[in-house]
């Protein structure tokens, strides 16, 4: 890869992975899809809920990789944990938490490109630089808007849409930003 290239998808990578921690309210993952054109970012989508709806971490907080909920139905009585002074219960079924966001929250990245198409703003060879790689659905809605890359530092575990990109052909780049990686990076003065 041209070193150039690799120092902006890291850039904007970086950028993604800031703004999904700062701005995401999902319990679960927190992602984040800046869409690049001419080397400026056009439009930022961040993982959750429509505005004024119900934010999935008001309801929903995950430990140590188990899910608990805010609202006590059907959950475990035994199990608690109090987070910010609120009560919350092991949930009975740990898949309630990707049910309940399949129903009510829209991905990074149809989010930016709901903006773009707000705006009547193309994505066409535009980059997206996304944390977690697309899943089906996603996958589908970067092909038709007819971006040229997506870039990427995390597989996601329901994203099966990376094949589907470079069949239409879509430049698919797999960048991890490591702990390992920014250490060389750092010491190289790559960065």
């Amino acid at each position: 890869m041209d070193p150039k290239q690799e120092k902006w998808d890291t850039t904007w990578l970086l950028f993604a992975q800031m703004m999904a921690e700062r701005h995401s309210k999902c319990a679960s993952k927190s992602v984040a899809c800046v869409i690049v054109k001419d080397e400026k970012p056009i439009s930022i989508g961040i993982n959750g809920t429509p505005s004024q709806h119900v934010n999935c971490n008001e309801i929903f907080l995950k430990q140590h990789g188990v899910f608990y909920k805010s609202i006590n139905e059907n959950v475990l009585e035994s199990d608690t944990t109090i987070h910010n002074g609120e009560v919350f219960y092991r949930c009975n079924n740990q898949q309630e938490h990707h049910e309940w966001s399949k129903q009510h929250e829209i991905h990074a990245e149809i989010n930016a490109l709901g903006k773009l198409a707000a705006d009547s703003t193309s994505a066409r060879h535009a980059t997206a630089y996304v944390t977690h790689s697309p899943c089906h659905a996603c996958s589908l809605a970067l092909i038709a808007s007819k971006i040229d890359r997506v870039v990427y530092t995390t597989g996601y575990e329901y994203g099966d849409g990376l094949n589907l990109m470079r069949q239409s052909g879509i430049e698919v780049v797999h960048l991890p930003l490591t702990e390992q990686y920014f250490l060389e990076k750092i010491l190289d003065k790559g960065l």
